[in-house]
């Protein structure tokens, strides 16, 4: 892997993690993680934001939805982008034409959203996947909050502080909220490991070499427990997810090129828990959500 590719697969397991032992993850010094670090953000190849467990968003119905057009493909990913419930739409190549990420506080809106979808002049049909549980990826942290978890204004306040910048630093965060960096930080430490939030980076490939992104979808034997696995430990693979519908299993795997994700998708095939693999890949982004507003109230 290049040193893109191990900042972003440590910064996965740790958003959070200091430029001193990010160096130390990936191999390298401090002074070129940083300034490489720094690039990235500053042009925004990449994102480090706060995934907020969906409890506190009021959220719980979770879609992927393709859409297979008969023209303006490109006027219809925009309407949808504008639709408050899609977090993801990408214009893709493949027997679909765009891939759209809906998430909404109920199946009744969920099923309104996918009807409004359909309505729009020149869908021809749509074809939805319900999440069943997202093994891998930004959005939708995984596992149920603790009972008794409390969050006071001051926590609202810092989730809502990090899903803008997941890397804020200790003393910034503290100046809005009225504590002591040290406080913060633990404050901080608290919310994560309750699952309340989990810091990650988001690749926004803008530049022509940036290699290809690759929707898949999977047709499993049994579970699928071992082959699912395996993807999530991938670094390369950015999302897993088990759904209802189609497909068994959705995922999304970053390639070099189109050798190497051929490369990939014919290793996948040939897993024995792999019934059939369906490929599209992504050509244009022309939503990506990061920040919802909390729901939840403050304890005190």
């Amino acid at each position: 892997m290049d040193l893109d590719a191990r900042l972003l697969d440590a910064l996965r397991r740790d958003g959070r993690l200091s430029v001193t032992d990010l160096a130390r993850e990936v191999g390298s010094v401090r002074g070129v993680v940083s300034a490489r670090l720094n690039a990235l953000r500053a042009d925004g190849s990449v994102v480090v934001v706060a995934a907020v467990h969906p409890d506190l968003l009021g959220l719980s119905s979770f879609a992927h939805v393709s859409v297979r057009t008969t023209g303006r493909t490109t006027e219809i990913g925009e309407q949808i982008a504008g639709m408050a419930g899609a977090v993801f739409v990408s214009a893709i190549g493949g027997d679909f034409q765009l891939v759209v990420e809906l998430q909404l506080t109920g199946p009744g809106e969920l099923y309104d959203a996918i009807a409004s979808i359909r309505a729009m002049s020149d869908v021809a049909t749509v074809d939805t996947l319900i999440y069943l549980e997202v093994l891998k990826g930004v959005f939708l942290p995984r596992g149920s909050l603790p009972r008794d978890l409390s969050l006071d204004s001051r926590d609202i306040t810092l989730i809502g502080l990090l899903q803008r910048d997941g890397r804020a630093s200790y003393a910034a965060l503290a100046a809005q909220v009225g504590l002591s960096a040290s406080a913060t930080r633990a404050r901080v430490t608290a919310l994560i490991d309750a699952g309340a939030v989990r810091i990650a980076p988001v690749f926004r490939r803008t530049h022509p070499g940036d290699g290809v992104i690759a929707g898949i979808g999977l047709n499993l034997r049994g579970t699928g427990e071992n082959v699912l696995s395996a993807l999530v430990a991938e670094p390369s693979v950015e999302y897993v997810a088990r759904t209802f519908g189609r497909f068994d299993a959705v995922a999304t795997v970053a390639a070099r090129s189109p050798g190497d994700l051929h490369r990939r998708l014919d290793r996948l095939s040939g897993a024995p828990e792999v019934a059939a693999v369906h490929t599209w890949v992504h050509l244009h982004v022309h939503k990506e959500r990061y920040e919802w507003p909390l729901v939840v109230a403050a304890d005190r």
